[in-house]
């Protein structure tokens, strides 16, 4: 397996910002087809959370043509937590005028794993950042939108998994992702969980799940 480093994550630019959507399509499309042609096999690309809506953007703007299947978990597609208009206007007013203004993006780690040594890792590992920008912000909306809208257009088989209990990202963005393509894509509700699947409690029926549909597609 391997992990990209990615535009506003990692040590890549400013934490949490890019000036547009596009750019992470386009760091995930080289990342891929690097590892790729230097591996000979195929890839099956894994996004998740905000990756899991880059990932569906990226196939959707046709810049992955070797692949063949991919597989999204808990995709960063509705917020758990309404965001109030008046938040969202000054948010896109903020992206006009200050792009790399950065806010709290309000992430307890405690909501994202049942595993108590999987959250300490997660407040003491220094990759880790709890901005994003008013330009990141909106080019997420905008990038949710359509992916939910276009999502039909997928020519893949895909599988979707997303926790009941994900106090941060609404499952009901995959429910709405599966029947915009129910032919295309498989979904996987798991009862409870958290945001984290491949690192939460029954994550070795999240990894049977994945190793059943990668057999049957």
């Amino acid at each position: 397996m391997s992990m990209p480093a990615v535009t506003g994550h990692s040590r890549i630019g400013q934490r949490g910002h890019l000036d547009a959507w596009s750019q992470w399509s386009d760091d995930i499309s080289a990342f891929v087809q690097t590892v790729a042609a230097a591996s000979g096999q195929e890839i099956v690309p894994i996004g998740h959370s905000f990756g899991g809506a880059a990932l569906l953007s990226t196939v959707l703007a046709g810049k992955l043509p070797n692949t063949r299947r991919f597989i999204v978990s808990s995709p960063a597609l509705k917020a758990k937590v309404v965001v109030p208009q008046w938040k969202i206007n000054l948010g896109e007013s903020a992206s006009r005028l200050m792009p790399r203004l950065a806010m709290s993006n309000q992430v307890d780690a405690g909501t994202l794993s049942r595993l108590p040594e999987v959250v300490a890792a997660y407040r003491t590992d220094p990759l880790v950042h709890s901005k994003i920008s008013s330009r990141l912000f909106t080019e997420w909306q905008k990038a949710t939108r359509d992916v939910l809208a276009r999502a039909g257009q997928i020519s893949i088989p895909f599988l979707i998994l997303a926790g009941t209990g994900d106090r941060l990202i609404d499952s009901a963005g995959s429910e709405q992702l599966h029947r915009t393509a129910p032919k295309q894509s498989e979904l996987h509700l798991l009862p409870g969980g958290y945001h984290e699947p491949f690192n939460d409690l029954g994550r070795e029926q999240v990894f049977d799940l994945i190793e059943e549909w990668l057999k049957a597609n």
